[in-house]
C-alpha cells in the first residue's frame, strides 16, 4: 500500500488530532506557541491544533499528506498545501516560522534527521520547534513487556497490535533518544515534559511532569 493511500484511509475521526488528542498535549502545544506567531503545522490533519492557534492570533500554515483532511482544515483557515515531507521540500523560504510543530509525526518517518534539517530552515534564528511523540519507555510499556506484551509497538500495516489497528509508526524514542537527536541537528534550549503515567486505569499527571521518562508521551520545545 502507497504511503498517502494508507493515511488518506486511516486517519480522520480516529487520528490524535481529534477526538484522541490528549489535552495534554494540546494544552502544551498552545502554552508554547502563544500568540501572535507565524506557525507550521506538519501533518496539521483535519485543523483540530491550528484552529485553536488561530484563535490566539497565529498565523497558521497547515501541511499533510491527506487530502481530505486538508479540505477540512483548510475551511477552518488554516493555509494548507499537500506535502509528503519525506519526499519534498517544505515550500516556504528560509527563516519564515517562528513555530513549527511536529505533533505525533516524527513516529511516521524513516529518516527522521531529514525532517528535522527541514523544520531548522524554514525556522528563524530563535525560533522554536515542538514535538511531541509516544514513549517507548513508558511505565505502562515497561510492565507490559515484562511480562511478554508487545508494548504497542507496531509490525505490519495489515495486522493489529494487541488489538488496535496500525497507525504506521516506524520509530519509537525515549527521553534521551529524543534530546540526543535534537542537540545532534543543532537545536539548544532542549526541554522535555511528560504528560502523565499510567497505573493501569489510574494515571498521574503529576508524576508524569516529574518524571518525564516514565510517562506516556514525551513533549518537547527547542530553539534553533
Amino acid at each position: 500500500m502507497q504511503k498517502k493511500d494508507f493515511y488518506n484511509l486511516n486517519i480522520g475521526e480516529n487520528n490524535i488530532q481529534t477526538g484522541g488528542f490528549y489535552l495534554e498535549k494540546l494544552y502544551f502545544i498552545l502554552r508554547t506557541v502563544g500568540s501572535k506567531k507565524r506557525v507550521l503545522d506538519i501533518g496539521c490533519n483535519d485543523g483540530y491544533v491550528g484552529e485553536k492557534l488561530l484563535a490566539r492570533e497565529n498565523d497558521v500554515y497547515g501541511i499533510d499528506i491527506s487530502e481530505k483532511e486538508l479540505k477540512i482544515a483548510g475551511k477552518k483557515g488554516l493555509k494548507v498545501k499537500n506535502i509528503d515531507v519525506e519526499n519534498q521540500e517544505l515550500p516556504y523560504a528560509s527563516g519564515f516560522f517562528d513555530v513549527v510543530i511536529l505533533a505525533d509525526i516524527i513516529e511516521h518517518v524513516f529518516d527522521t534527521d531529514m525532517l528535522l534539517k527541514k523544520c531548522s530552515r524554514v525556522l528563524k534564528r530563535g525560533g522554536r520547534l515542538i514535538v511531541t511523540t509516544p514513549n517507548i519507555a513508558s511505565f505502562g510499556r515497561r510492565l507490559m513487556l515484562l511480562f511478554g506484551i508487545s508494548p504497542f509497538a507496531e509490525y505490519s500495516l495489515e495486522l493489529p497490535t494487541n488489538g488496535l489497528p496500525s497507525v504506521g509508526h516506524i520509530r519509537y524514542y525515549t527521553s534521551a533518544t529524543l534530546k540526543n537527536q535534537l542537540q545532534h541537528n543543532g537545536f539548544k534550549d532542549i526541554k522535555i515534559e511528560g504528560d502523565k503515567i499510567n497505573f493501569g486505569i489510574f494515571k498521574s499527571k503529576s508524576l508524569g511532569k516529574f518524571l518525564p521518562s516514565l510517562s506516556i508521551m514525551l513533549m518537547a520545545s527547542c530553539t534553533k
